[in-house]
């Protein structure tokens, strides 16, 4: 019986931990983002909150508006992982210029101090150049409401850089999300 309670709560660790993986394919002649370590936590992302948020990568081209980005976003629901469709620019969508997420930052003329603590940029263009955000802490005081709907759960979420017809950057991340306040449901988790 022990054993069994054993690899039960060793399954349920597993489960609630986050995974990432770079995704680039290896037919990509000339990547322009590739990942070599993300960590998030605490497991499970409990929001709103402090979530600390650790990467290491590579910018190896310069690009801006040249990208597209398409976004796969999938949530565990009744046992299956099941498409979140695109609503208000969230879920899974395809962006033509996801520069135009960031101009807000251009347009305030700041960035998250967490980046500009570590030389990173946030708004376009992106020049060639090494990420390194160490183990750092972002507090999320508000959801947006288009969020609000979808954000507590188990997800996967898939994002790639499209430049041509060519995906040249790819980032997987699974991880399982807690909104404080928020009871779950029998669809929504």
């Amino acid at each position: 019986m022990k054993s069994v309670l054993l690899l039960l709560s060793i399954f349920v660790s597993l489960e609630a931990a986050v995974v990432f993986r770079d995704c680039v394919p290896s037919t990509t002649a000339h990547p322009y983002v590739t990942f070599t370590s993300v960590t998030v936590s605490p497991s499970p992302v409990v929001v709103p909150g402090n979530i600390t948020i650790g990467v290491q990568g590579n910018v190896l081209q310069h690009f801006g508006t040249d990208v597209s980005m398409v976004v796969h976003m999938d949530k565990h629901l009744l046992g299956v992982w099941t498409k979140v469709p695109c609503s208000q620019n969230v879920g899974s969508c395809n962006y033509d210029n996801p520069c135009e997420f960031l101009s807000v930052f251009k347009s305030s003329g700041t960035c998250p101090p967490q980046l500009t603590a570590h030389g990173l940029p946030c708004t376009c263009p992106f020049n060639p150049s090494d990420i390194n955000l160490p183990q750092t802490v972002f507090e999320v005081t508000h959801i947006n409401a288009a969020w609000q709907w979808i954000i507590s759960g188990n997800f996967r979420v898939q994002i790639e850089m499209i430049h041509g017809h060519e995906v040249v950057g790819c980032f997987h991340v699974e991880m399982d999300i807690k909104r404080i306040g928020h009871n779950g449901g029998f669809f929504l988790g």
